[in-house]
C-alpha cells in the first residue's frame, strides 16, 4: 500500500473521502486554523500589526524563492493569477505587427488579455494541440522576430500535459520574446525552476495547499530589469513625495514594485503554514509519489477506453490525468455519491480530471477505481 506522503488527519474533511480533486481545490490543513488565529491577534495590534504582516510577507517569500530556485527579491504577491498576466500584457508596449504565441488549450486567463490589443494590429498566434498534445516544434514555427510573448502553463488544467521547460526556455530565449509561465498547476507538486522563465504566475489555492487571494508573481530580474508595473498605487513606491510633491515617487527595487497595495495578509499568512509542509516534505518526494499514484489511474482510465488527454511518460505530466467522457458531470456527481471527489466540466471545460497530491493513497485510487467501474 502507497501511504500518503502528509497524513490525512492533518486535513479538514478527508474523513471517508477519496479527495483527488487538487486541480480544483486541495482541502484545507487544520493547522491553518492556528495561523488564522494568529493573523487575527497581529491584526488587531495597531499600527505594530503593519510590521507584522510585513515580516509575514518576507518570511513567505523567502519560501516561495527556496521552492522556485530563484531570489527572494524577484517575487512579489498579487492578488490572482490573473492580475499577474495582465501586469505583463500592459506592462509592454505594443506596436503595430507585434504578436503573442498561446495555445489553444490554455486557460483563458492566459489568452484573453493579449486580445485587449488586436485593434493595435497585434496579432494572437494559436498553436493547435494534435490528440491533446502541445509540440515545441509547433511553438516554433510561430514564433518569428516580431513575437513579443509566448505564454504556456507549466502543466496544463486542460490537458494534464507537462511541457520541457529547459527546452522551451532556450527554444525562447533564442528569439526576442518574453516566456511567461503559468505554474499554477505545476508549483508544489513538481520543481519548478522559475529563472527560466522570464514572468511566472501561480495561484496558491490548488497544489499550494493556500487559498485565495494571493498568488506568486515573479520577475526575472536579470532578464528584465527595466521592466515597470502599469498600475501603481501608495505601495509600488520606496518613497513618495508626500503632499509637498504629491506626484514625485522612486520604485521599490524588487518585484514589490509590481504591487499597487496592500497584499492579502491573510493569505500568506496562510500560504506561509502550507509552504512550511511542502518544503518539509520535499518537492522531489512530492513529484515521484503523485506521478505514482497519477500512473495508476491513467492506465486503468485507459483500460476502460476513456479519450485519455494527458500523455503517460512521467516527464509529460504531472498530477493530472484528463479524459474526455459523454455524461461528464454524471460522471462526476456518480462518483461523489461514493464520496469520490473528481473535478469535472466547471467553468465550461468539458473533460474530467483526476489529481493525485501529497495527502492521496493508493486506498484513494482503488476507490476512484471501483466508482469508475460502476
Amino acid at each position: 500500500m502507497i501511504q500518503p506522503l502528509l497524513a490525512k488527519s492533518e486535513f479538514i474533511g478527508l474523513e471517508n473521502i477519496a479527495h483527488l480533486a487538487a486541480g480544483g481545490e486541495t482541502p484545507m490543513l487544520k493547522s491553518h486554523r492556528q495561523v488564522i488565529d494568529q493573523f487575527m491577534i497581529d491584526k488587531s495590534r495597531g499600527e505594530e500589526a503593519r510590521a507584522l504582516e510585513a515580516d509575514m510577507v518576507e518570511l513567505t517569500r523567502d519560501k516561495c524563492a527556496r521552492l522556485f530556485s530563484v531570489s527572494a527579491e524577484e517575487i512579489t504577491f498579487l492578488s490572482n493569477a490573473s492580475e499577474g498576466i495582465n501586469n505583463v500584457a500592459y506592462g509592454l508596449e505594443w506596436q503595430k505587427g507585434d504578436n503573442i504565441v498561446v495555445a489553444d488549450v490554455e486557460f483563458p486567463s492566459g489568452i484573453l488579455p493579449w486580445t485587449r490589443f488586436e485593434n493595435l494590429g497585434v496579432e494572437v498566434r494559436v498553436v493547435r494541440h494534435k490528440n491533446w498534445f502541445i509540440d515545441r516544434d509547433d511553438i516554433a514555427a510561430l514564433i518569428d522576430e516580431r513575437t513579443r510573448v509566448v505564454t504556456i502553463s507549466h502543466v496544463s488544467m486542460f490537458t494534464g500535459q507537462r511541457i520541457d521547460l529547459e527546452s522551451l526556455s532556450g527554444l525562447v530565449r533564442s528569439s526576442n520574446a518574453l516566456l511567461l509561465l503559468d505554474a499554477t498547476h505545476a508549483a508544489g507538486v513538481i520543481p519548478v525552476d522559475a529563472s527560466l522563465a522570464d514572468i511566472m504566475v501561480s495561484s496558491c489555492y490548488k497544489w499550494l495547499l493556500g487559498v485565495h487571494g494571493a498568488a506568486v508573481f515573479y520577475v526575472n530580474c536579470e532578464r528584465l530589469p527595466d521592466f515597470r508595473p502599469p498600475f501603481l498605487g501608495w505601495n509600488n513606491p520606496i518613497k513618495h513625495g508626500g503632499w509637498e510633491k504629491p506626484t514625485e515617487f522612486t520604485l521599490q527595487p524588487s518585484a514589490h514594485k509590481f504591487q499597487p497595495g496592500n497584499a492579502a495578509f491573510i493569505s500568506i499568512y496562510i500560504l506561509n503554514n502550507a509552504l512550511d509542509h511542502i518544503l518539509k516534505t520535499g518537492i522531489n518526494s512530492i513529484e515521484q509519489h503523485a506521478l505514482t499514484l497519477s500512473g495508476m489511474i491513467f492506465e486503468f482510465v485507459e483500460s476502460l477506453g476513456f479519450e485519455l488527454m494527458t500523455p503517460f511518460e512521467d516527464s509529460q505530466r504531472a498530477g493530472n490525468v484528463c479524459f474526455m467522457a459523454e455524461k461528464i458531470e454524471d460522471i462526476r456527481q456518480a462518483l461523489e455519491r461514493q464520496h469520490v471527489l473528481i473535478w469535472g466540466a466547471y467553468a465550461g471545460f468539458g473533460r474530467l480530471r483526476i489529481s493525485t497530491h501529497l495527502y492521496n493513497d493508493s486506498i484513494d485510487v482503488e476507490r476512484c477505481i471501483e466508482a469508475l467501474k460502476e
